[in-house]
């Protein structure tokens, strides 16, 4: 729209201009322009566009005689039949099925609809939405060109449909058969209608198959809520008006004495002490009065020992409406008492452990730093210190040990912490490129990989650099180290409306499918002996990139097939 009105424009202005600049033959060709875009793009509303274009023409052909300009009658008349004409040679021409059809396909194919367009004449599909492909078995494009009634399964649906469609132009809701690639059947509900003016059918497929799935599906969930609901510590019952228990379920009923399916069709009185079950029937009776939840406490010695449950009741209606009675639920929040009880001490031990680890981590580094400095010196200066060049040789393996220890209890103590303390994110603004450029250098990863850093110089994201800057350290690591020559690494970026997406794709040796889900835990290592001597093969660097992530509120993800390389894609939200 905002095309054509800018020709529109542009069109009417030369009109205006065009005796000071001598275009008064040129200028009546620019108003084809239009004209052809509004029959080819909006045919149903090009008349009027035309007329108004003819209408502005005329206006500023007469406002210039009126000034002094010279007009040529004749030929003012011969441009407006022109432009007449032009619309009315193109609208014909529009009318084309596939024309039609290929104006329709991008709005098409980017429906959730399972349409698709087909030519009047011979049925052969002209345009298929991804949802009505998919129901087929085919890709949108294998079906272009196809005959529709290579899909009926019957031969009789298929006759019926035809003639429904040359007799009424509509079908609404016709139960059929389609026979996709693979040969089988697939039950559909097929409706259709006739664009006349674009010389269409168009049909709409539901797939009565995924229908009955998703009936499945419910009734799947259904049993699941009544397992949790049979599996949950707490007390759920249905009573009718009269306080009779419909149903009554309890995970815990049998510790005390209690056998749920007797409960069934007595009173409340059954289970509850008199003064009790008198105070309960009051808030049943509340309850169905006033067509409003409520909720109240209520103590009650089982076995000695006092409870206090949370009781809630809200309105019970039946199938058709109306009001059966209440349905509530009762949690024992002395129980929740002894949890917190327990989570205290829960708590007390994380703080017990907190302490174990840095006195660990101290211990461990304490005697690593002199032991490292010391081999460091003799290795560096072998002949200072007059060694022999075997003894130089095993001195330098010990070094070689003493640091991948270190960075064992580095990364150790790292992804203790990372499970266990509280970590507070210094979020700012930053330039992923250069981010990710400056990971590159420092580790001089360009040295051993060709590196393509594809992320846009104007790509900003909020988070924690320098834990951001680990988390991207770790994957480049990996794409690395776990490839074959030529090395290739590649770091592109994409974003959707509430994402960041950084992915780095290698052409390495891949993952294993049955070993993608194991990659980020502790220590995991997919071929021991690829164990690098440095210590960045231990096992670490993914989970405490993972930790790193999530605590952005993200997540890491991948797809991999052996022999052709790994992508690992972090999602980060764009709100931090």
């Amino acid at each position: 729209m905002i095309v054509l009105v800018s020709f529109s424009a542009v069109s009417l202005m030369l009109t205006s201009v065009a005796p000071d600049y001598n275009a008064i033959h040129i200028y009546p060709l620019i108003y084809c322009i239009p004209i052809l875009l509004v029959a080819l793009w909006f045919p149903q509303k090009g008349v009027w566009v035309t007329g108004l274009l003819v209408a502005g023409f005329a206006l500023i052909q007469a406002y210039l005689s009126v000034l002094g300009v010279t007009i040529d009658v004749v030929m003012t008349g011969l441009h407006i039949a022109l432009f007449f004409w032009v619309f009315g040679a193109t609208t014909l021409f529009s009318r084309s099925s596939r024309l039609t059809a290929s104006r329709c396909r991008q709005i098409l194919g980017d429906t959730h609809d399972t349409k698709f367009l087909c030519d009047p004449q011979t049925l052969r599909l002209l345009c298929v939405s991804k949802r009505c492909a998919d129901i087929l078995g085919y890709t949108p494009q294998d079906l272009i060109g196809l005959p529709a009634e290579m899909f009926w399964a019957d031969e009789g649906d298929k006759a019926w449909f035809i003639e429904e469609m040359k007799r009424e132009g509509y079908i609404g809701n016709a139960e059929t058969t389609f026979r996709t690639q693979n040969g089988d059947a697939r039950a559909v509900l097929l409706s259709c209608r006739a664009l006349v003016p674009e010389n269409l059918f168009e049909c709409t497929v539901v797939d009565v198959g995924s229908l009955e799935a998703e009936h499945n599906s419910l009734i799947r969930s259904n049993e699941r809520l009544t397992e949790l609901i049979q599996q949950s510590n707490d007390i759920f019952f249905i009573q009718d008006a009269t306080g009779c228990i419909l149903h009554f379920s309890w995970l815990r009923a049998s510790e005390h004495g209690i056998i749920p399916g007797d409960l069934v069709g007595r009173g409340v009185d059954a289970l509850l002490p008199p003064d009790l079950a008198r105070r309960h029937m009051e808030w049943v009776q509340a309850v169905i009065l006033e067509q409003m939840s409520a909720q109240y406490d209520l103590d009650l010695a089982i076995a000695g020992v006092r409870h206090t449950f949370s009781v809630t009741l809200a309105p019970y209606a039946g199938a058709d409406g109306s009001l059966i009675g209440v349905v509530g639920s009762a949690r024992d929040s002395s129980e929740i008492r002894r949890q917190r009880i327990a989570c205290r001490q829960m708590a007390w031990e994380v703080d017990q452990w907190k302490g174990l680890v840095a006195t660990l981590s101290h211990e461990l580094r304490t005697p690593l730093q002199p032991l490292i400095g010391y081999l460091e010196m003799l290795v560096e200066n072998p002949e200072h210190y007059g060694l022999a060049r075997e003894t130089e040789k095993f001195l330098a393996t010990c070094l070689a040990c003493a640091g991948q220890e270190r960075a064992v209890v580095e990364r150790m103590v790292a992804l203790s912490l990372l499970t266990m303390d509280p970590i507070e994110l210094a979020v700012q603004d930053m330039p992923l490129r250069r981010l990710v450029d400056s990971v590159i250098s420092d580790g001089a990863y360009d040295r051993e990989a060709q590196f393509y850093n594809e992320i846009p110089e104007s790509t900003h994201i909020w988070g924690d650099r320098d834990r951001l800057y680990l988390a991207v350290e770790s994957l480049i690591s990996n794409a690395v180290k776990y490839n074959e020559p030529p090395k290739k690494v590649w770091i592109r970026y994409a974003e959707s409306n509430d994402n960041h997406y950084i992915m780095v794709c290698d052409n390495g040796i891949g993952i294993p499918k049955d070993s993608i889900d194991a990659i980020f835990g502790s220590f995991y290592i997919g071929d021991p002996g690829k164990q690098d001597p440095e210590g960045d093969r231990i096992g670490l660097g993914l989970p405490i990139a993972e930790g790193y992530i999530r605590l952005h509120g993200g997540e890491i993800t991948v797809t991999s097939a052996v022999g052709e390389g790994s992508t690992f894609t972090i999602k980060l939200p764009k709100e931090a």
